[in-house]
């Protein structure tokens, strides 16, 4: 796995402030048993997301254009504009498992080590993190969270052979507008909170709301 998101307003000089997208800088491979549409769909795909991955820890997410990510990944910008609609659907799709896990972990009885693990991520980061959930990229960035609560709220109905009520798309958007207003006000430093405790804040509301609208 790469490190991107530079974060160059840490004059440490560290990698303290590099987000950890879940993304394989070297998959440019596609595995031989797929189609040769879908070869071609998954290899511009690995290939641009690659490139992003490669220019953002190279430079930082705020010192790349659409230009420079098609250029390094030896594609047009209407076969990028193909596959993601911009810089910020780029990087949220690149945060896709951690929003997964976010998502995930917070609609589950219980609290998880891996929803803990990954608040304290973001306070490390806080610098970009601040940066990544506001503007363009953190509307992006609530899509894509959106679209993980909805998916883990459809789990959640069905293990509890709930019968449809509200839209489930409805209900995530309450819980991601929740949840991204939580980590926005603490990660710029208008709360004081350990990670455990916004970890167990946002596990404790996600999961009762979730609850009260099966």
């Amino acid at each position: 796995m790469q490190k991107i998101l530079d974060d160059r307003s840490d004059s440490s000089g560290s990698n303290e402030g590099v987000i950890l997208p879940d993304i394989d800088v070297s998959a440019r491979g596609i595995s031989p048993q797929a189609g040769s549409g879908d070869r071609r769909v998954r290899r511009s795909r690995a290939a641009i997301t690659a490139a992003f991955t490669e220019l953002a820890f190279e430079r930082g997410y705020q010192s790349i254009g659409i230009e420079d990510v098609a250029k390094r990944a030896d594609v047009g910008r209407s076969t990028l504009y193909t596959h993601f609609s911009g810089l910020d659907d780029l990087l949220a799709q690149s945060l896709d498992n951690q929003l997964s896990t976010m998502a995930r972990c917070t609609v589950k009885a219980e609290i998880e080590p891996a929803l803990t693990q990954l608040i304290a991520h973001f306070w490390q980061q806080r610098r970009v993190a601040r940066t990544m959930l506001s503007g363009d990229a953190g509307v992006a960035i609530r899509r894509r969270l959106v679209c993980r609560l909805e998916e883990a709220l459809l789990e959640l109905r069905t293990a509890h052979r709930s019968r449809p009520g509200l839209p489930l798309s409805l209900i995530a958007e309450q819980l991601a507008a929740g949840q991204l207003a939580v980590l926005g006000r603490w990660l710029a430093g208008r709360v004081t909170a350990s990670p455990n405790e916004v970890a167990r804040l946002l596990h404790r509301t996600t999961h009762a709301a979730a609850l009260a609208s099966l």
